[in-house]
């Protein structure tokens, strides 16, 4: 598991985003974002401390696509890959506005296909999250994410991290959690009984870059992992990947 360390940004208080651990924040505040609070004020720091392009995987009902594009300023062009079109009114009229219209592209395609000659400053990963799923991912993207000047490149995972997010929702759930205690004594594959708020697979993939050195703990919060990238894959990281 990612060891916890001290962490890139600053904790002096830049901005709004700086102060979400004034509110409460768990899945009950996620609504069309489908992100806590606090990841999404995360992933507005990051997008702010990068330039270029940004590509998003997975954007369900576009609420972080909105996120993204509102983050990165009239300069920077958004890229979102998705399986489906999904997205909800309020986002899709947003993202439709003539100021976004041109430069957020919603691409229905293949994630685990490279966008070819596009570089990328800023990466958010938040779809398949499988641990083949994520690496898959990662293999195609990786590469063209790129710092621009002064301005490091940032990749951020959601759901990579354990954290408390869903834990108000077991609280008063004992009897539920003891018929799952019963019911796995019958069971071949067990079931836990609070279900995790995180998804191992993301979390191996992420553990792995860092563990090889090619990216470094930048920020995080809830679920939200954003790292700096250090170095491009090397050819074996799949074989390492999967053997760790």
């Amino acid at each position: 598991m990612i060891a916890k360390v001290e962490e890139s940004i600053s904790t002096t208080g830049e901005g709004f985003e700086d102060l979400a651990w004034l509110f409460t924040c768990d899945s009950r505040n996620r609504g069309l974002i489908r992100q806590g609070f606090d990841e999404a004020a995360l992933l507005w720091k990051a997008v702010k401390a990068t330039s270029g392009n940004i590509l998003e995987i997975g954007r369900n009902l576009a609420g972080s696509t909105v996120l993204l594009a509102a983050a990165a300023g009239p300069s920077r062009k958004i890229y979102s890959i998705d399986n489906r079109s999904n997205e909800e009114r309020a986002c899709k009229d947003y993202l439709a506005r003539p100021e976004n219209n041109r430069r957020v592209h919603l691409l229905v395609a293949d994630s685990r296909a490279p966008l070819p000659n596009l570089r990328f400053g800023f990466l958010f990963v938040d779809g398949d999250h499988t641990f083949e799923g994520v690496l898959a991912d990662v293999l195609a993207h990786w590469n063209a994410v790129q710092s621009v000047g002064q301005q490091a490149a940032l990749i951020a995972f959601h759901d990579a991290l354990p954290n408390d997010n869903f834990k108000w929702r077991d609280a008063d759930r004992r009897w539920k959690r003891f018929w799952i205690r019963l019911k796995n004594k019958f069971r071949s594959q067990k079931k836990p009984e609070i279900a995790p708020a995180y998804e191992p697979g993301v979390l191996k993939v992420c553990d792995e870059l860092i563990r090889q050195r090619l990216a470094a703990r930048w920020g995080s919060a809830g679920s939200m992992l954003v790292m700096r990238k250090l170095a491009d894959l090397p050819p074996n990281f799949p074989e390492t990947a999967r053997r760790a």
